[in-house]
């Protein structure tokens, strides 16, 4: 039962929720942060993420697009100049699409993080 206490910050996070009560919001855009939960008053202050949310999505991303961009390019034959630019629109993309929930899941990180280290 405290493992998954401990893990419910990063699933609010994962949902773009603010870590501390799960119910508002933690972006006031794609990825910039509230000042602070207009629930809880939980202050977002300070954005300690830096790379972190780039680095997950890559980490995460990286073995499903290794293995289609080199299928890719064996399969693609003359087409590969129409191909391999599709294929990087689509990654880019995936990328985006998953970087702000990878930012709201690294941020829940931390914030359980900091309240351990107070307790």
């Amino acid at each position: 039962m405290k493992n998954h206490a401990s893990l419910s910050p990063i699933f609010r996070g994962l949902s773009r929720r603010c870590p501390a009560c799960g119910e508002g919001k933690l972006f006031a855009g794609y990825l910039k942060l509230v000042s602070e939960c207009d629930r809880c008053g939980e202050a977002f202050n300070h954005d300690q993420a830096a790379d972190g949310p780039a680095w997950l999505t890559v980490l995460m991303l990286g073995p499903f697009f290794a293995p289609i961009i080199f299928l890719s390019s064996m399969t693609a034959g003359e087409h590969v100049l129409i191909v391999l630019p599709l294929l990087a629109i689509f990654m880019v993309t995936t990328a985006l699409g998953v970087l702000a929930f990878m930012k709201g899941a690294w941020l829940g990180a931390l914030w359980r993080m900091e309240q351990n280290r107070q307790d």
